[in-house]
């Protein structure tokens, strides 16, 4: 023991009386030792808050202990004593609830593996620790990136190659929350697919030579947007009203103008989804219908990119059909889809495939009038060349789109499919399957139930237009005029019968006036 301890605080006060007793009832010698025995290497290594005050810290160290199950004390190393000060401060963090969960995540160690190991990366026969020029583990390599490591590192690497093995990089994370019933793990999930996501993009920002490609798309695109940036000053930004992959949707006023308002969130900022936010813009840019929403600007001169359009007061389309406690009538269908297949008609004549039309990007106003939305994946196919598969949302996906087939936009005539589905029945698509049980489904000619009593024509269409083969669905041109014939007698029967009633009082008026 440090000779810095004061006087009457020595070994025989360690643990608390009230520990020490049940320690030795229970058995617990070995855990008190642990506690000396870290205590006794912070203050060996001068850990500030240790040496600062032992006694409060030797306290504050039995509280952490006190707080966790015994099987903590087994599985400590004394050789790595700073863990336990990792450890309080997570716990500590994590008793904000604002904070929960609280990561920490650290390089541990690398290890080589053959090239074609990487399905047996978890069997332990197939990995080895790596060693930095025949003697310096890795892991003390990756402790402190600077130059001068980070020279070590990609010479390792590249002897590596030379021998025909790779270079794996473990790391260890950490957390702490509030466990509930499947939460600890849904939060598990969670992060590795996030880890993975982001370590995709960080690999792609490494060695994809496309990059530069990118940098210049995005300059290209931002001279192409020119003078539809907005002045922020102007705008006043109100309550969140969506969220999306890559951006935050919020009601707000511009000129004292009721507008939606769209940022790409800041954790989302790279090259890809600064191309995919500015083609958007592009392509707002560039249309005028009454059945798209209204673009009324941008801002991309800053970090946090911005989309002003007119604001629908209505919601979307799959908010409004939830709340139906029944279908919706025979009319109001027709109508909104009338007014969809308008919209869409009017992308595909300008050569526009939306590629993931559905109801939450379909906006409603003032008498159901219906509006298209969200162009984030967009895209004119001339321009572009072969489109990426599996873009949308699998509930509305084409076949063609999930099988990474060539499709057009008559893909998006099946997902038109699924939305008039969803109109005569008020329900969502393949609610008691996952989405990937949905899809999978769809590429094996999987259909949803389309109701008995539905008007025989628009059971006709919906059919033709989730057709397998692609060159079979109707165009939107097609289905507008075939919709509007379904409507026209629907509102002529009213009509019929006002105008007879004029005919015969325009026959008694006469005979009155002889």
């Amino acid at each position: 023991m440090d000779d810095g301890i004061e006087e009457g605080v020595g070994e025989s006060s360690w643990p608390p009386a009230a520990a020490a007793a049940a320690d030795s009832a229970g058995g617990g010698g070995g855990y008190t030792d642990i506690r000396k025995e870290i205590f006794d290497r912070l203050m060996a290594k001068g850990i500030e808050e240790v040496v600062k005050d032992p006694p409060a810290f030797r306290e504050q160290l039995h509280r952490h202990f006190e707080r966790l199950p015994a099987s903590y004390s087994i599985d400590l190393d004394v050789e790595k004593a700073e863990d336990v000060l990792l450890h309080r401060r997570i716990l500590d963090e994590c008793a904000d609830p604002d904070k929960r969960p609280v990561f920490h995540v650290r390089f541990l160690r690398c290890i080589e593996a053959p090239p074609d190991s990487q399905d047996k990366a978890q069997d332990p026969s197939t990995l080895r620790e790596a060693e930095i020029g025949g003697s310096e583990p890795c892991e003390r390599m990756m402790e402190d990136l600077t130059l001068e490591r980070r020279k070590v590192a990609d010479d390792s690497e590249a002897s590596s190659a030379r021998r025909g093995v790779k270079i794996l990089y473990i790391h260890e994370i950490i957390f702490s929350m509030v466990d509930k019933t499947k939460l600890l793990a849904q939060e598990t999930d969670g992060l590795l697919q996030s880890l993975k996501e982001t370590a995709a993009r960080n690999h792609a920002s490494l060695s994809n030579p496309t990059n530069s490609a990118a940098s210049e798309r995005i300059l290209e695109l931002q001279e192409q947007i020119g003078d539809s940036n907005v002045d922020r000053s102007f705008l006043q930004i109100g309550e969140k009203i969506a969220s999306g992959s890559s951006g935050d949707l919020f009601r707000g006023t511009y000129h004292g103008m009721d507008v939606a308002i769209k940022f790409l969130r800041a954790e989302h900022v790279n090259d890809s989804s600064k191309v995919e936010f500015l083609q958007e813009i592009m392509i707002l840019k560039s249309v005028n219908h009454d059945n798209v929403v209204r673009f009324y600007g941008a801002c991309t001169k800053q970090r946090k990119y911005v989309i002003v359009t007119e604001y629908m007061p209505g919601g979307n389309l799959y908010d409004f059909l939830r709340k139906q406690k029944n279908t919706l009538d025979l009319t109001m269908v027709l109508r909104i889809a009338i007014g969809i297949s308008k919209g869409m008609d009017y992308l595909h004549q300008n050569n526009i495939v939306h590629r993931d039309l559905k109801t939450a990007n379909l906006l409603l106003g003032s008498d159901h009038a219906v509006k298209i939305a969200d162009f984030g994946v967009s895209r004119r196919p001339s321009q572009e060349g072969d489109m990426t598969a599996e873009t949308g949302t699998y509930r509305w996906m084409a076949p063609e789109v999930i099988n990474h087939k060539p499709y057009d936009h008559r893909a998006d005539v099946f997902s038109f499919a699924i939305v008039l589905w969803e109109l005569v029945t008020s329900k969502i698509p393949y609610e008691n399957l996952t989405p990937l049980q949905a899809a999978l489904g769809v590429r094996q000619g999987m259909r949803l139930d389309i109701p008995s009593g539905l008007h025989p024509p628009l059971s006709k269409l919906i059919q033709q237009c989730w057709n397998e083969n692609p060159n079979v669905r109707p165009s939107f041109a097609e289905i507008t005029a075939e919709l509007e014939d379904m409507l026209r007698p629907l509102h002529q029967a009213p009509n019929s019968s006002k105008g007879s009633n004029r005919q015969s009082k325009a026959k008694a008026h006469k005979k009155s006036q002889r």
